[in-house]
């Protein structure tokens, strides 16, 4: 029988956007449904959390930076510019240990839900007998190709691609070799989840039932799949209003699908070679654009010789009417990909941004970038065919590290022709994002997929802490 009383979870996020969002919109879930929740972080990420419930404390610890060699106030992966920085800030993320442990020793939570990242929580929840669920942001099809490499390291002996994953639900085929020291530094993260009730992956069913079905097979670990969270959070899509902003403007007089939208975040860097040469396709493609442009910031030498950008481009596409580049402010990206207007999504394959593509049902361009979205641009492409691949050239293991090619321009321009000039395939890869929008919503809702299993993980630790008091407790 389960207890009746909110359960007390403490929730402990990495140092990177892209994973804390989600656990602190899943702390968010967990608060509407009655439990009490904390979030233990560090004093500048604390300030980016935008905390309005009443059921979420957030406990602040100290981040030791200095300790590492970093600037004080430096204690989040997009703070930092290059390896060097990415490496010490992943060390003092090990440090925190003991603070941590501290805290759980005056405020003993009933479950700990902390990420992958953080491979010493396997210890401390064994250490105070506290059930513990690992948080992983990436999707499961990325865990289960990590665990295939591992068990058939042979399949990347050859320099020269492709290379075509074994044992997986779908056939996977890369066109470049992961980075050995990549796949290497995923391990830890896998094994973190090892003695945890199992792993929360903000996904959901519909997205990869048969990664989560293939995962719970091959480690005999139980997956959680809670997600969208941004969508079980606010619930609603967000619309674009005319007249908020320049860009939504401009949209406003295209046809509807007519336009693609590019953007990249900063921390992927691109060189200004590599930003040239998506200019010159996205010119050559014929197809109307929006693009956030963003560049590698250290490549100042360039900037003011003003090579970044063909001769005259941004005057030239704004005298046509066919493009828009922002290099400034930009904005909220799904209000953009909600605009009727957006046929096409070009990116670099980060899972937040997919999950708004899907919400928008907006069909996909892959470019990526690094790490996690060689396999994101996978899910995409060959697992649920909503997008083209323009594919890399090479897999580069961190946004900090820059490539030693750049993907041409004429390989991104027969992607976007691929998608936005029509056809029979273009049809129906725009028909699978609509299809893939419609299930992300329905998962997302009340009585959906994910909340089903929220309500399922709730209960679970709610039988786990009846087994602990006594049966007189309320």
């Amino acid at each position: 029988m389960a207890v009746s009383r909110p359960l007390k979870i403490h929730l402990l996020p990495y140092y990177t956007q892209g994973h804390q969002i989600p656990v602190v919109n899943l702390a968010r879930l967990l608060a509407s449904r009655g439990q009490h929740v904390t979030i233990i972080t560090t004093p500048s990420n604390a300030r980016l959390i935008d905390n309005t419930s009443d059921r979420i404390c957030i406990h602040v610890i100290n981040f030791p930076a200095e300790q590492v060699g970093l600037t004080p106030g430096v204690e989040n992966f997009n703070d930092v510019v290059d390896n060097s920085g990415a490496q010490k800030l992943a060390i003092a993320s090990h440090l925190i240990q003991q603070q941590v442990e501290s805290f759980i020793e005056t405020s003993p939570p009933d479950a700990l839900i902390a990420d992958v990242m953080f491979t010493w929580s396997e210890a401390t929840a064994r250490r105070f007998k506290i059930p513990r669920l690992a948080f992983n942001s990436p999707l499961l099809f990325r865990m289960c190709v990590v665990e295939a490499i591992r068990a058939h390291p042979e399949i990347f002996e050859s320099d020269t691609g492709p290379y075509t994953v074994p044992g997986l639900p779908h056939t996977i085929t890369f066109p470049v070799k992961p980075m050995a020291t990549y796949s290497k530094a995923m391990e830890p993260t896998l094994d973190t989840e090892k003695d945890s009730l199992g792993v929360i992956v903000n996904s959901y069913k519909e997205l990869d039932a048969e990664y989560a079905e293939h995962y719970e097979k091959i480690t005999g670990r139980r997956v959680w799949q809670i997600g969208p969270t941004d969508l079980m959070v606010h619930k609603t899509v967000p619309r674009a209003v005319d007249g908020e902003h320049e860009c939504l403007k401009w949209l406003s007089t295209k046809k509807n699908s007519s336009v693609v939208y590019v953007a990249f975040p900063s921390i992927c860097r691109l060189s200004d070679k590599q930003v040239y040469e998506l200019a010159l396709a996205l010119e050559r493609s014929g197809h109307p654009f929006v693009w956030v442009v963003s560049r590698d910031k250290n490549n100042k030498g360039e900037e003011t010789e003003r090579k970044w950008l063909p001769d005259r481009f941004q005057e030239r596409m704004k005298e046509e009417g066919r493009g828009m580049v922002m290099t400034e402010w930009a904005p909220p990206q799904p209000l953009i990909l909600n605009h009727p207007a957006v046929g096409a999504f070009l990116t670099h394959c980060a899972t937040s941004s997919m999950n708004e593509s899907i919400a928008a049902g907006v069909p996909m361009i892959t470019m990526p970038g690094f790490g996690d979205q060689y396999f994101i641009e996978k899910v995409i492409s060959e697992v649920h065919g909503f997008g083209v691949e323009v594919g890399a050239v090479e897999w580069i293991p961190s946004p900090y590290e820059p490539p030693k090619e750049v993907v041409g321009a004429e390989r991104i321009e027969k992607a976007v022709k691929r998608l936005m000039d029509g056809g029979d395939e273009a049809e129906k890869i725009r028909k699978k994002a609509k299809e893939m929008q419609a299930n992300a919503l329905k998962a997302s809702e009340e009585g959906g997929s994910s909340h089903n299993t929220l309500a399922q993980l709730i209960h679970q630790l709610q039988k786990l802490l009846a087994l602990k008091v006594p049966a007189t407790a309320t």
